[in-house]
């Protein structure tokens, strides 16, 4: 199998549209019950980990998310191979999780796909490093200024009128690092599957 044929299984579009719908389906479910929340995972309720990232605090932030997913499809031509695209988008949630029950102890309930959104970006920046080098450090380096004026500007009591809650910068941090580690494993897997030259005849 060439690393060509595994770029592109499934065209770019269409896999954005379906995760949009996804996401677009989470505005219909309870998000009480399906968000992040500190008690609920105290009480076993597991599947928070998962479900948390995918309910939002309302349309707007829904909407939000969505442009950002929109933002992330056009950025780069080339994107992940699906297998490893699908596997981030599956584990990311709970890497994102369990960093947020270590990292903000205050933290009592959360909503929403920005850190795994943030995570994506890097993730597709770092698969694009070698074929569009200047334009995916021009990401990455968009998205580490952002990180780091966030956690400088970042006050835990203030809310975001625009989305109806407050801006978990931890998120966003666990998620770009969760985007970096994809993006190193893809790109070994890309190697690894890339098809040695034809040695020269003797």
């Amino acid at each position: 199998m060439t690393t060509e044929s595994r770029i592109q299984p499934l065209p770019c579009w269409r896999r954005f549209i379906i995760l949009a719908t996804v996401l677009g389906a989470g505005a219909f479910l309870p998000p009480a019950l399906l968000e992040w929340s500190r008690s609920g995972l105290a009480n076993a309720e597991y599947w928070r980990l998962a479900t948390g990232h995918w309910v939002h605090l309302g349309v707007r932030h829904l909407a939000l998310n969505l442009a950002g997913l929109m933002i992330v499809g056009l950025l780069f031509k080339r994107h992940p191979p699906l297998p490893e695209w699908t596997g981030y988008l599956l584990i990311s949630p709970f890497a994102i999780s369990l960093g947020l029950l270590w990292l903000a102890p205050d933290l009592a309930w959360y909503r929403g796909f920005s850190g795994c959104l943030h995570g994506l970006l890097v993730f597709t920046a770092l698969f694009n490093l070698k074929s569009e080098q200047r334009w995916s450090l021009l990401v990455l380096g968009f998205v580490a200024f952002k990180l780091v004026a966030e956690n400088a500007f970042y006050t835990p009591s203030v809310e975001n009128p625009f989305i109806g809650g407050r801006v978990v910068h931890q998120a966003h941090w666990l998620g770009a690092l969760a985007g970096t580690i994809a993006g190193f494993l893809a790109t070994l897997m890309e190697k690894r599957f890339r098809r040695p030259a034809k040695s020269s005849p003797e």
